[in-house]
């Protein structure tokens, strides 16, 4: 899914998180930390002092079960931000824990600073809306991605129906299987067979962290 906006009174495709760097009124209230692979950014209960901005990388929300499992139940990657949603319908803690997924870089903004930025841009205000819309409608097609029974099936879907593909465009994939597995709610071992079986049948060509050749035609026909 593209991550990009159209801004009024600019022909070009900004994205929020950019249009927030870019701004130099602000720049000097901005702190760039860098995480190693699994570390804890904010345990859950933590205040909100900040929106974050990922640079580079990937953060995870994950929340854990009475039996200690952990369920991961959303990932922010480059030019995403947090925690727009719990921040803007009123929550000032994190229901969740943060980690770095792997080795990742963000930006902190603090909550006052982005409030003024908000309050005094109105680009970059719709370019929020945007950004929000985007995240809200990518969440309801993973959704529905759910909704489907086999791996295939929701393999075929996140391929298909979460990608505004066009002709031989090629798709990229997350940083590695485990984050995929994770969003798709099946196992690594199962997902990794899977992709290996559709491979070999033709639907796409896994080529490092792309799929390319994808065969949009035969994989709508899982659908």
């Amino acid at each position: 899914m593209h991550d990009y906006f159209t801004i009024t009174g600019n022909s070009c495709r900004i994205p929020f998180a950019d249009l927030c760097r870019r701004d130099v009124r602000y720049q000097s209230y901005f702190t760039k930390k860098e995480y190693q692979g699994s570390q804890c950014i904010h345990p859950q209960g933590t205040k909100i002092n900040h929106f974050g901005i990922v640079v580079s990388g990937i953060l995870k929300a994950v929340d854990n079960t009475l039996d200690g499992t952990e369920m991961c139940h959303a990932y922010f990657e480059p030019k995403d931000i947090f925690p727009e949603f719990l921040y803007f319908s009123g929550e000032r803690y994190y229901t969740y824990s943060l980690y770095a997924e792997k080795k990742s870089t963000v930006i902190w903004v603090p909550v006052c600073v982005m409030e003024e930025m908000l309050s005094k841009d109105q680009q970059l205000m719709y370019a929020l809306l945007l950004y929000i819309s985007q995240r809200g409608l990518k969440n309801q097609l993973y959704l529905h991605c759910l909704n489907y029974q086999t791996i295939r099936e929701r393999v075929a879907y996140w391929i298909v129906g979460m990608n505004n593909l066009t002709p031989n465009e090629a798709v990229h994939m997350p940083c590695s299987q485990a984050v995929l597995a994770n969003m798709l709610h099946v196992s690594r071992a199962s997902l990794n067979q899977e992709l290996k079986l559709m491979e070999k049948e033709g639907f796409f060509k896994i080529v490092k962290k792309e799929m390319r050749e994808v065969d949009m035609a035969r994989l709508n026909e899982l659908l």
